[in-house]
């Protein structure tokens, strides 16, 4: 017999906020790319492609004694046709010592935080200490969750104008929103205004599913940084390749990326080789240099790692553990 926690979404935002998410997912970039934890393959399909989609990510981390997976689906138009979001799933955390779960949360809420802390993470490490402005293209909740990263470690932040492929989206966005960030200006812009704001952007933040890149090259202007969070899975692009061939170019995990995050299309034109992507983890572990001067122009390309998922609910287990939160099951074995 063995005992699991199960926490449902509620619960797990009672206990865990950005604040103490961003930590974990520096930790896990960094446990990752000093070899104490590793990614197993990506499981993924497209049900109908740009609508209805899944994928199962699974990890293991040595240096925090934990394995597991999450298991993510995504319908578009499920808010519009079911009033429920559209991400929905689970994820299970193993106790690695005694080879026993520890626990299953609801995947949507772990999801929202640790890609808005991925996000976060990119921009503090690359973007210029002063960047005062970004844009953020895709209003969905992750437009939400990198805006509030951005908001926790980019002290000097003023300004974001959100866009959307349908501009109504963007609208509704920032009108619910804005309040949450007094110090900041959050603008809803035209999707047609787009190059005009991207030209004068000191950070670019994509969290699409497109199919086709819609940032050109050209646009980005001396010193700028790219979080580039949308692609995922072979075939989504938002970031024009030329763009990925001629900036410092950073991801979460060097294979990944080269196969299924924004570089898997420079690196299949042989625009750029793996090799020359730098982790993320490598820059925070000191053993790589992150962004050299002040006129680069850096990109980080974040295609989601389990670890991220895992580190986070392993924080959201032990609190819970402590406060006796959550629903306890015994499991006869």
């Amino acid at each position: 017999m063995y005992r699991l926690r199960i926490l449902d979404s509620k619960q797990f935002s009672a206990l865990v906020t950005m604040d103490d998410v961003i930590p974990g997912v520096k930790e896990a970039y960094k446990l990752f790319s000093s070899g104490r934890a590793g990614l197993f393959p990506i499981i993924t399909h497209e049900f109908d492609p740009g609508r209805a989609d899944m994928d199962i990510k699974s990890a293991y981390m040595d240096g925090a004694g934990i394995y597991g997976l999450k298991i993510l689906g995504w319908n578009r138009d499920n808010p519009s046709t079911l009033g429920v979001p559209a991400l929905a799933g689970l994820i299970v955390v193993m106790d690695i010592e005694r080879q026993q779960p520890l626990g299953i949360l609801e995947g949507t809420p772990v999801t929202f935080l640790r890609t808005g802390a991925a996000g976060a993470i990119g921009a503090e490490t690359l973007a210029r200490p002063g960047a005062e402005n970004a844009v953020v293209v895709g209003s969905g909740a992750q437009g939400r969750a990198q805006i509030m990263g951005l908001s926790k470690v980019m002290p000097c932040l003023r300004k974001i104008d959100v866009f959307d492929v349908q501009d109504v989206y963007a609208d509704k966005m920032a009108e619910e929103i804005s309040f949450h960030y007094p110090a900041i200006q959050i603008t809803a812009r035209p999707f047609a205004s787009l190059e005009e704001h991207v030209r004068n952007a000191d950070m670019v933040v994509t969290c699409t599913p497109s199919k086709k890149a819609f940032i050109k090259s050209g646009w980005l202007r001396k010193g700028c940084h790219i979080n580039a969070i949308g692609a995922d899975m072979p075939g989504k692009q938002e970031i024009d390749p030329e763009i990925t061939a001629t900036v410092k170019v950073f991801g979460d995990s060097r294979s990944q990326v080269a196969h299924k995050g924004e570089c898997q299309h420079a690196v299949s034109m042989g625009l750029i080789m793996p090799e020359c992507i730098t982790e993320i983890g490598e820059v925070l572990n000191g053993t790589k240099p992150g962004r050299t001067s002040a006129d680069e122009i850096t990109m980080f390309d974040a295609t989601g790692m389990a670890l991220q998922d895992l580190i986070t609910a392993k924080v959201a287990l032990e609190r819970a553990e402590a406060h006796n939160i959550g629903t306890v099951v015994e499991m006869e074995q």
